[in-house]
C-alpha cells in the first residue's frame, strides 16, 4: 500500500489576506447606502413638489428623509454584522439598493393618485422579500408618512396606509407556499378594500362611491400585483444564488486560486469532492450547487491549521461565502456539530469516501470487489455513528448514494 501526501502545503504559499476585499466590500456597501439615502431624500422633494409644498413644509420632507435613513441603514448595518439570517441577503445592499432606489421613484409618482388608491402595499412587499418584514414595514411607513405630509395630514389616512403596510407584509409569508395563489389574491383584494371603506367612512362618517371605487382598484391592483410580485423577485433572488455559487468556484476567484496555490493535492481533492457532492445532491433532491460549493471549500480550514472547524469558518466569512457554505464548514467532520442539512451530510460522506482513495494506490484497489468494499465499510461507519440523524437524510437516500459511488462515481 503507498501513502499519498496528505494535505501539507506543496509550494508553501499563504493564502492571500483578505484586507482588499473587505475594503473593497465596504466601498460598495457605503455607495449603495448613500445611494438609497439619496433616493429617500429625492421621494420627499420629488413629492413635496408634485404637491405644492411651500418651503417650510419642503425642509421639513427633507429632513423627514434623512431622520428617516438614520433609523434604517443603522438597522440594515447592525443586522448585517451580526451575520445571522439577514447576512446572505444585505452582504453588499446591491438587491436592495436597486428595489429602494426604484420604490422611491414610484411612490413619488403616487402622488398624482387619489390617497386611497395608492397601491403602497406592494412596496412594503418588495421590501419584505428582498431583506425581512421589519424593514419591509419599515420602508412602507416611510412612504405613508410622506404621503401625509404631502396630503391632508388626514390621521385616519395615515391609518390607513399603515394598516395596508402591515397586512402586505404579513400576506408574503402566505403568498410564498401558495398552493392556490387565487385564494390569497381574493383576500388580499378584499383586506385592501375594506380597509379603505373603514377608515374613508371614520374620516367623514359617510360612505362615498368615489372612495370606493379607489378601494376596489387599490385592491385589485395590489391583489394582481403581490403574487406576480413574489413569483418574480424570488426567481430573481434564486437565479442571483445560483450565480453568486458559480462564481465562487471559479477557477478567477481569489479563495479558489489560494486553495491551489497552497496545495495541488488539495485542490485536486476539493474538485473532486464538489464535483461528486453536486451529482449526489441532484440524485437525492438536495441543492447540486451548495453541494457543489460545500464540497469544494470542505477543507480549507487546513489552510490555516488547526483549530480546522473556526479558521474555515472565518475564512468562508471573510471571502463572503453564502450562509450555506458557513454552514456547513460549521459541521465539519462533525466535530463541533453533526450535519443538519442533506447538503451537509452528503458532502461529509462524499469528503470521506474520497479520503479514503486518495491514500491507497489504484493498483490496491484495482479489482471493483476491494472498492465496492471501501466504500461499503465507509458509508456503514458513518452511518452507525450517527452522523447523520439530524440531517434528514433517510436510508432511500443513502442506498441512492451508495449504489452512485460504488457504480458511476470517478473516485480515483
Amino acid at each position: 500500500m503507498k501513502k499519498k501526501e496528505a494535505g501539507a502545503a506543496e509550494s508553501g504559499i499563504k493564502p492571500e489576506k483578505p484586507d482588499n476585499l473587505k475594503d473593497h466590500g465596504r466601498r460598495r456597501r457605503n455607495l449603495r447606502l448613500t445611494t438609497m439615502a439619496a433616493a429617500g431624500i429625492l421621494e420627499c422633494i420629488l413629492a413635496g413638489e408634485i404637491s405644492g409644498q411651500e418651503p417650510d413644509r419642503m425642509i421639513t420632507l427633507v429632513f423627514l428623509g434623512l431622520l428617516y435613513s438614520v433609523i434604517f441603514f443603522a438597522g440594515m448595518e447592525f443586522l448585517r454584522t451580526q451575520k445571522d439570517w439577514f447576512y446572505e441577503k444585505a452582504a453588499d445592499y446591491k438587491h436592495i439598493a436597486r428595489w429602494y432606489t426604484a420604490s422611491c421613484i414610484v411612490a413619488a409618482l403616487f402622488i398624482y393618485l387619489p390617497e386611497y388608491a395608492r397601491p403602497v402595499m406592494l412596496l412594503a412587499i418588495g421590501m419584505d422579500i428582498l431583506s425581512n418584514s421589519l424593514f419591509g414595514v419599515m420602508f412602507g411607513m416611510f412612504h405613508v408618512t410622506v404621503f401625509a405630509v404631502c396630503g391632508q395630514e388626514n390621521a385616519y389616512i395615515l391609518l390607513c396606509g399603515m394598516f395596508l403596510v402591515m397586512g402586505g407584509c404579513m400576506a408574503v409569508s402566505f403568498l410564498e407556499g401558495a398552493k392556490e395563489p387565487k385564494w390569497e389574491a381574493i383576500f388580499l383584494f378584499l383586506y385592501v378594500s375594506c380597509s379603505v371603506l373603514v377608515f374613508s367612512f371614520l374620516q367623514t362618517g359617510q360612505l362615498e362611491w368615489f372612495v370606493l371605487f379607489c378601494g376596489a382598484c387599490n385592491g385589485a391592483c395590489s391583489a394582481g400585483m403581490a403574487g406576480i410580485l413574489c413569483q418574480k423577485l424570488r426567481q430573481f433572488l434564486e437565479l442571483s444564488r445560483k450565480r453568486g455559487m458559480d462564481r465562487i468556484l471559479h477557477e478567477d476567484f481569489s479563495l479558489v486560486q489560494a486553495v491551489q496555490n497552497f496545495s495541488k493535492l488539495d485542490y485536486g481533492h476539493a474538485k473532486k469532492v464538489s464535483e461528486i457532492s453536486k451529482n449526489c445532491a441532484a440524485i437525492i433532491g438536495a441543492d447540486p450547487d451548495v453541494a457543489a460549493a460545500g464540497g469544494f471549500y470542505y477543507r480549507i480550514g487546513r489552510m490555516e491549521g488547526e483549530p480546522y472547524v473556526e479558521n474555515g469558518v472565518a475564512l468562508a466569512k471573510s471571502n463572503h461565502l453564502p450562509k450555506e457554505i458557513i454552514e456547513i464548514l460549521q459541521e465539519y467532520n462533525g466535530e463541533q456539530k453533526f450535519p443538519s442539512t442533506l447538503e451537509s451530510a452528503i458532502v461529509h460522506i462524499v469528503d470521506s469516501v474520497v479520503a479514503k482513495f486518495d491514500v491507497l494506490d489504484k493498483e490496491t484497489l484495482s479489482s471493483s470487489w476491494n472498492q465496492d468494499i471501501l466504500v461499503y465499510q465507509t458509508l456503514n461507519e458513518n452511518s452507525a455513528s450517527g452522523l447523520y440523524d439530524k440531517s434528514g437524510f433517510s436510508m432511500n437516500m443513502f442506498l441512492k448514494i451508495r449504489d452512485y459511488l460504488i457504480k458511476e462515481a470517478d473516485l480515483f
